[in-house]
């Protein structure tokens, strides 16, 4: 069994965690993974033998996530991503495989156009530039549910409509998944209240990802085909502002393949950052180049 360990750190009075999976011959750079909004640091864990087979990785619980301090709304991506900063500082990490889903985008998006040279490949899953009306709509709502103090059932069932498709869409095991994310959701304690809000209170407050765009870092944008929340386009959009940035869909999935595509989903990460060809694969869509493919302005004339 490879060794793990988890170690505890401090950045301007916050502290946060990390959890290291030790591989002793690594075949890539160590795999750092951000979790979406509210996932903790174990939440790939089921998913992670193929990445720690390949690499160290190291799953982070960053100021108010898992167990981490809280963190006020007031405090955006910008400051995240300098805790990831100095999370790469402190393990002194000099390159990193890094993957961020969903709410951990923005912060992995922010590190990678700082810091462009600590950054190896990059992996974002359900990226948009910015949330348009309804889904801010959506988030509104979930938010509402909470200071409402209806948990037990509106705030799961809101959250399960903000982030999955249609159950009419042919989505892998989503029913299994929506029972999971609504009962999740629905055990959240009053106690994990404040913390859920300033979550959702700090997308809300965000205008997007910088402008500026990224060079010179291999990236996979993708998600699942049916995300109606980071839906297809939007994903697209946030390749195209990476120079090597590639964009593709899982098939059979929305806003969550790690839940409803967990096989496909692991081996999808262990290929783009071991450099093996994803293009084979069955469970993707053709691979895109959004930046290479846009034609300059005044290129047709």
């Amino acid at each position: 069994m490879p060794e793990e360990y988890v170690r505890r750190l401090q950045f301007k009075g916050f502290a946060y965690e990390c959890r290291v999976v030790e591989n002793p011959a690594p075949r890539t750079e160590p795999i750092v993974l951000l979790g979406g909004s509210f996932q903790d640091m174990y939440a790939f864990r089921r998913l992670e033998k193929p990445w720690t087979e390949l690499a160290t990785v190291i799953t982070v619980d960053l100021p108010g996530s898992g167990a981490a301090d809280d963190l006020p709304a007031e405090y955006g991506f910008d400051f995240l991503a300098e805790v990831l900063g100095d999370l790469l500082d402190q393990l002194e990490l000099t390159s990193v495989n890094l993957f961020a889903a969903s709410y951990g985008v923005p912060i992995g998006y922010r590190l990678t156009q700082r810091r462009p040279e600590r950054v190896k490949r990059l992996m974002l899953a359900g990226a948009s530039m910015e949330y348009p009306a309804e889904c801010r709509t959506a988030l509104r709502a979930m938010v509402d549910s909470l200071a409402a103090g209806d948990i037990s059932s509106a705030y799961g069932r809101v959250t399960v409509e903000a982030l999955m498709a249609h159950p009419d869409r042919p989505v892998r095991k989503r029913a299994v998944t929506a029972r999971l994310l609504a009962a999740t959701m629905s055990a959240v304690t009053e106690a994990d209240v404040p913390r859920h809000v300033a979550i959702l209170e700090r997308v809300l407050a965000t205008p997007g990802l910088p402008p500026g765009g990224i060079p010179d870092v291999p990236a996979l944008c993708f998600t699942g085909e049916y995300d109606t929340f980071s839906t297809p386009d939007r994903v697209r959009e946030v390749a195209a502002t990476i120079q090597h940035g590639q964009f593709a869909l899982i098939r059979e999935s929305d806003h969550l393949p790690n839940l409803e595509r967990g096989k496909e989903f692991s081996q999808l990460v262990a290929d783009w950052f071991t450099d093996r060809p994803i293009d084979t694969h069955d469970f993707l869509t053709e691979i895109e180049h959004p930046a290479a493919d846009r034609v300059p302005v005044g290129a047709a004339h």
